[in-house]
């Protein structure tokens, strides 16, 4: 038997759907245009013709409409990572850290304002004090996190010398970081420090290129990415175990 289909949103509803779409699209303008520093509820009111105290019968203020932004930003990013995670499935753990890494610099690239803010500036703050933010950003960990299973899985990363080289201060933080969150329990502490140098490596070589701190001969930022991100996963190997090039 099929279930029934769900009620057609009222108009009222679809009215406030695009009114919130509409000024988020103009927060979004004035981000690319000035960052964070640029968004005004009172020029995105000015540009909808609205008032103002209309804007804030959707948002509050400034930054509960960076707060939305941060976590459509987050949400859309973990969306585009877990498609190239699952259209490599069937490809080797390298292959499937490489596709999730180019998906994730090709979407920072397409959105560089949004990737700046949700990491930076005064979105990134976000994930810590918005209890949606945060989720918004575990989003995006979560990928990261499966590609390291995959490793843990077939052996191609060497936990012991990883956890060997870890001070013992920070591998009773690591302790702590596994208790507070149910979704890493499963990995060890050489696989949690794996997580960190890698999505430190990933991130630090999408903000270079982004804020266009690259020397300006290297203009193949493409093959240069692939370098970084094959040599932060070689790092991690098991040495009789590293791929083959």
């Amino acid at each position: 038997m099929l279930s029934p289909s769900p009620p057609s949103p009222s108009r009222r509803e679809r009215r406030k759907q695009e009114t919130l779409s509409d000024i988020k699209a103009t927060a979004l303008r004035q981000l690319a245009a000035a960052g964070p520093a640029g968004i005004s509820i009172r020029a995105i009111a000015r540009d909808l013709d609205m008032t103002a105290s209309a804007v804030h019968y959707y948002f509050p203020g400034r930054r509960a409409l960076i707060d939305a932004l941060t976590i459509d930003g987050f949400a859309s990013l973990a969306a585009a990572l877990r498609s190239a995670y699952g259209q490599a499935s069937e490809d080797s753990p390298l292959e499937r850290w490489l596709a999730v890494a180019r998906a994730h610099r090709a979407w920072a690239l397409r959105r560089p304002a949004e990737y700046l803010l949700i990491y930076g500036h005064t979105g990134g703050t976000a994930h810590r004090v918005n209890e949606q933010a945060g989720r918004a950003m575990g989003q995006v960990v979560a990928v990261l996190f499966a590609v390291m299973r995959d490793y843990v899985r077939h052996g191609d990363i060497d936990t012991v010398r990883i956890e060997a080289g870890t001070p013992p201060a920070l591998r009773a933080q690591f302790a702590a970081w596994r208790a507070s969150d149910s979704g890493i329990d499963d990995l060890p502490d050489g696989a949690l420090a794996a997580c960190m140098l890698c999505y430190s490596q990933l991130h630090g070589a999408i903000i270079l290129e982004l804020i266009g701190h690259l020397p300006a001969e290297l203009a193949d930022h493409d093959t240069l990415f692939d370098l970084q991100m094959r040599r932060t996963a070689d790092a991690l190997h098991t040495p009789d175990r590293a791929p083959p090039r």
